[in-house]
């Protein structure tokens, strides 16, 4: 290789050097150019953005928030429909109203498209979630377990209140009382009070105070209803306890729906309904009135439909039981008188002979004697919680018969005479709330028959007798017309009057007709008071009686007779003397004579047997041989009895006639009878102790 060609490949090798050097520098320059663009560019942007965000208007952040609200309410996806609260959560358990529809929300958030049944009842809805329909989910046992440890039938909570049906075996039927109490309290209530509101299993629920009930049965159980059974059926009402008004809220409703800000919906004819108005309807008393027709009083609701009462014929209303032929009163009767978990019940002692007294029975506990009087107690009832009750405490020398009304609390304490002895007996007694008062049967001699009367009793005790001459056309005492009290509405007073005769033969008194009388209770007046002698005699005074009954039959000091022994005497021999001359029979006088040693005799027993006894008893007023009433006589028979009375045989003026008494309670069993210490006694001198 020659010197030439050596040189020029050496000096294009150091151009390549040179070239490559600028060019990494042009390299290099211009990658720091781009790096202060990007950098220039990037603060520019940033500048902008804080200045656009600090000039943006107000109104666009408003848009923006409206725009995030859109994820709240109604959420569809691929499992169903949801609805998101206020709160970001998704509703459970609850009701939508959505375009005047109801949709239900389920345990896990999704509306329902099919059956749920909750409490009793099935709900169904359509495919796009609205309801259309509601029945009684006949499945549904009710509350068990621990939410219902006592087992109550039927039982449903508030905070306020449970409320289930009567356990009562009395009622056989689908319809039972329904029963209420206080959370805090142990105390039952029955919904309507002495005249019960009634419902079927699993038909009630509570919302805000009110019981709502729909009576339900299955078409093999409506068959075997009374019409007023039938009636009540598919009747949706709500009432609150102790209230005096219930409501109407849907007729042929098969199930019901109450929202938490207290609408109601119900289903009827397959649609749903909404409660718009309901109408209030009296309970108790006021729902009913008896029309008279046909010579028969015939018990009818405040529509004017004749009542045909349970399965067997019976409607109790307030603290009576009507029993009803075609919605005809055949009679009535005086229902459980129960009171602070107690019953008490009128029934002859037969510790004391037979003598009727007032009995109580505690929840699961024992029967005993609650109070008793000289010569019974004729009749009783609960008023205003305390007991109201008519003894019979005294007997004149002519055997007139002396009543006196008495209060005392449940629990014993607090006895109290009220008013002045009155002549007669009170034999049956009612309260009617809603006047205050209280009406009875009254018989102003019955020493003598069976005319009767309706005595009104106030709370203060207070007697008066209502005259009902103008519509009987008579006010002969010596008629033995019977009234028996069916009921008062308003001022308007209903009796069926009962012509009477009495057989001694046959022991009691013999219905031979009946007929309906309805009279004003405005017109008034005092009952026959007792004789001054007849007042408040007290213990001593009745001990000092028997002293001398006990002593030479009244004589003196000196052995001889005393006037007032010659007095009794005297009358006794006058009145021998009637009764013989208007018997005209030696085999009547007889058996007066009978009567009246054996009377004389019992007392005789009666009083030494008291002495026995380690309690202070009270003696009788004074009478002729303090002669004791005799055996109970049986209330007249019902109307269309087809006995046939024995023949007649009236007892003379002087005989000793039966009290007409109440009917008797049959095959009870009584308890332990507790000491006389514990017994409310009744009559001149005040309770035992």
């Amino acid at each position: 290789m020659n010197y030439n060609q050596n040189h020029k490949r050496k000096k294009k090798i150091r151009t390549s050097y040179v070239w490559a050097g600028v060019m990494s520098v042009c390299a290099l320059a211009a990658l720091f150019v781009a790096v202060w663009v990007v950098i220039t560019v990037y603060e520019k942007i940033a500048g902008d953005s804080k200045e656009w965000a600090q000039n943006e208007p107000t109104e666009q952040t408003t848009v923006l928030e409206i725009d995030s609200q859109e994820v709240f309410g109604w959420i569809t996806d691929e499992s169903g429909s949801r609805f998101r609260e206020d709160d970001g959560n998704f509703a459970v358990n609850s009701w939508k109203i959505w375009d005047d529809q109801l949709y239900y929300l389920k345990d896990d958030g999704y509306m329902a498209t099919d059956e749920v049944k909750i409490s009793g009842q099935t709900f169904s809805f359509r495919l796009d979630g609205a309801l259309e329909n509601i029945q009684l989910d006949r499945s549904w046992a009710g509350l068990t377990g621990d939410d219902n440890l006592q087992n109550l039938n039927s039982l449903v909570k508030s905070n306020e209140f449970w409320c289930y049906l009567s356990s009562d075996p009395f009622y056989t039927g689908s319809f039972k009382p329904i029963c209420y109490r206080k959370t805090t309290e142990t105390r039952e209530e029955i919904l309507g009070g002495a005249s019960p509101e009634f419902s079927t299993a699993n038909s009630m629920q509570i919302h805000d105070g009110y019981i709502y009930f729909l009576p339900q049965v299955t078409s093999q159980q409506m068959s075997v209803l009374s019409a007023e059974e039938k009636k009540r059926c598919n009747q949706l009402y709500r009432m609150k306890p102790g209230s005096t008004q219930k409501e109407l809220l849907a007729e042929g409703a098969t199930g019901f729906l109450v929202l938490e800000d207290g609408a109601v919906y119900y289903a009827a004819d397959g649609a749903i309904h909404k409660v718009e108005e309901q109408s209030i309807q009296a309970v108790g008393e006021e729902r009913y009135r008896v029309l008279v027709q046909d010579n028969g009083a015939y018990l009818v609701d405040e529509a004017g439909n004749v009542v045909t009462g349970d399965g067997s014929g019976q409607m109790q209303i307030e603290d009576r039981i009507y029993t009803l032929d075609n919605g005809r009163i055949k009679k009535v009767v005086r229902g459980e008188q129960r009171m602070n978990n107690a019953v008490f019940t009128l029934e002859p002692d037969p510790q004391d002979k037979g003598k009727k007294a007032i009995f109580k029975q505690e929840d699961m506990g024992s029967k005993s004697v609650f109070a008793q009087a000289a010569f019974g107690i004729d009749s009783f009832c609960i008023a205003e919680g305390k007991i109201y009750c008519s003894a019979f405490v005294a007997k004149g020398e002519d055997n007139t018969r002396y009543s006196q009304i008495y209060r005392i609390n449940a629990d014993g304490s607090g006895y109290e005479e009220l008013n002045g002895q009155f002549e007669g007996n009170i034999i049956n007694l009612y309260y009617y709330p809603d006047k205050k008062k209280m009406y009875g049967e009254y018989t102003p001699v019955s020493w003598k028959g069976c005319y009767g009367q309706i005595a009104v009793l106030n709370l203060d005790g207070s007697i008066k007798v209502i005259d009902d001459s103008s519509a009987r056309g008579n006010t002969d005492t010596s008629t033995n017309e019977l009234a028996t009290l069916i009921m008062v509405d308003d001022t308007m007073v209903t009796v069926y009057l009962q012509t009477c005769e009495y057989s001694v033969s046959g022991g009691g008194w013999n219905v031979l007709s009946e007929r309906p009388l309805q009279f004003s209770e405005a017109v008034q007046r005092e009952v026959s008071q007792a004789m001054p002698s007849l007042g408040q005699t007290g213990l001593e005074n009745s001990e000092s009686l028997e002293e001398s009954d006990e002593t030479g039959e009244g004589e003196d000091e000196d052995g001889n007779p005393s006037s007032s022994q010659n007095n009794r005497d005297e009358r006794e021999n006058q009145s021998s003397q009637n009764n013989r001359t208007e018997r005209e029979t030696q085999s009547s006088q007889n058996n007066r004579t009978e009567r009246e040693s054996q009377s004389s005799q019992n007392n005789r027993t009666e009083r030494e047997t008291q002495r026995e006894t380690s309690a202070p008893q009270v003696s009788p007023p004074p009478s002729t041989e303090a002669a004791q009433p005799g055996p109970a006589v049986p209330r007249p028979a019902e109307p269309g009895s087809e006995t046939t009375a024995p023949a007649q045989t009236w007892p003379g003026p002087g005989d000793t006639i039966p009290t007409i008494e109440a009917n008797p309670e049959q095959n009870t069993q009584i308890g332990n009878t507790p000491s006389s210490q514990e017994i409310q006694y009744i009559g001149p001198g005040g309770p035992l102790g």
